[in-house]
């Protein structure tokens, strides 16, 4: 598909290792955007015109944006569904409208079913764990009738995306998510400490889940790229960085799953965006084996950004890096101070896009955020 709107040209030219007439500026702003534009947190998860009238509210007053990275507007009912433990969402499961959202890791596999999902096949596997948990799916009304209802919800949040790209703004992802098998083994079907013991003792049933759990999520986010016309992808990790793993580990365990992932996304022209939460930086030098210009390395503050620019440089395309302690507790001054830093140093040779270190933070000072969303019309590398 063409497209031809100067945000989208201003991201892909920095994914591509140019440099546009500005940085693009791209942060996760989706839960401070409902609390400033006066909408529960139970709305942006379950209504997307709610959720697009606060962020509409938001830019109005503190600035525009190029683009959202991960964004979970619009996006309960899915979240609702594709996790075998249901998440904590504001306004279910006896929570407050307003409070913050959470994942419920604790297992729901043994180290048999290692074995079991190999046989059986992700799919048939995994549904019947999710009919623990979600006894709507045991019959076949309420199975339908679930579809039924993520199908409507999914067709709201892809209007709601291309709205916004026709008005100048870019969704990096939208619902285009998936997983490599360790990470979401980790996050989904073992409780993290049970994860942990798995990778000291049965690393090769680690191995074995492998395809199954990939195979899904290349072709549930093939699709949903398809449906919704972003070529991009958001890949998660956290539980196989430098903070979790030793580099032996990595090497042997995680390092297969990410080159498999990155490499068929980047094949199928998807741009694989790998949001890293915690420390990656001793893990840098691996991601000079990842296809040159196709990838986004996104840090969440944690990581030491700069270090990421002289490993990369040429590379691969840096996105980050306002630390939510700034937007929390700085003043506007020192924000955009950072900000210039980072647009100077990063940017200076292209291939960067600014943005938060992960979400910013959902009571973070307004006046903070504006610092940070204008710093690019005031600051050129």
């Amino acid at each position: 598909m063409s497209v031809s709107f100067p945000a989208y040209e201003r991201i892909e030219t920095a994914v591509r290792l140019g440099k546009p007439g500005r940085v693009p500026i791209v942060p996760i702003i989706d839960s401070f955007a409902s609390l400033y534009g006066g909408i529960t947190h139970h709305d942006m998860f379950f209504d997307i015109k709610k959720y697009d009238q606060a962020l509409a509210r938001m830019m109005n007053d503190l600035g525009t944006l190029d683009g959202q990275s991960l964004s979970y507007g619009g996006m309960g009912s899915l979240l609702m569904f594709i996790f075998p433990t249901p998440p904590l969402l504001p306004g279910t499961q006896g929570l407050g409208p307003d409070e913050q959202w959470q994942f419920v890791e604790k297992s729901i596999m043994d180290v048999e079913d290692y074995a079991l999902m190999e046989k059986q096949g992700f799919i048939r596997w995994t549904l019947k764990k999710l009919m623990i948990n979600h006894p709507q799916l045991r019959s076949p009304m309420g199975f339908t009738k679930t579809l039924a209802e993520l199908g409507r919800d999914q067709m709201r949040l892809t209007a709601s995306l291309r709205k916004w790209r026709r008005q100048g703004v870019e969704s990096m992802t939208g619902p285009n998510i998936a997983f490599t098998a360790m990470e979401w083994t980790s996050i989904a079907l073992r409780s993290y400490t049970d994860f942990v013991l798995d990778i000291y003792r049965h690393p090769e049933e680690i191995k074995r889940v492998r395809k199954p759990i990939m195979d899904f999520f290349k072709r549930f986010a093939f699709t949903s790229c398809h449906m919704n016309g972003i070529r991009r992808v958001f890949l998660g990790g956290a539980r196989t960085s430098a903070s979790a793993l030793s580099p032996k580990q990595f090497e042997d365990l995680a390092l297969p799953e990410w080159h498999e992932m990155a490499e068929w996304f980047v094949k199928h022209n998807i741009t694989p965006l790998l949001h890293f939460d915690s420390d990656w930086t001793a893990f840098f030098p691996y991601l000079k084996e990842f296809p040159k210009g196709k990838c986004i390395l996104n840090l969440d503050g944690t990581s030491d950004i700069f270090k990421a620019k002289e490993v990369l440089d040429g590379h691969m395309c840096i996105m980050g890096d306002v630390p939510a302690t700034l937007l929390k507790l700085a003043e506007p001054e020192e924000v955009e101070a950072y900000c210039e830093k980072l647009i100077k140093e990063l940017g200076k040779d292209g291939g960067f896009i600014l943005s938060s270190g992960c979400t910013v933070p959902i009571d973070a000072r307004p006046e903070n955020v504006k610092a940070m969303l204008q710093s690019v019309q005031r600051h050129r590398p």
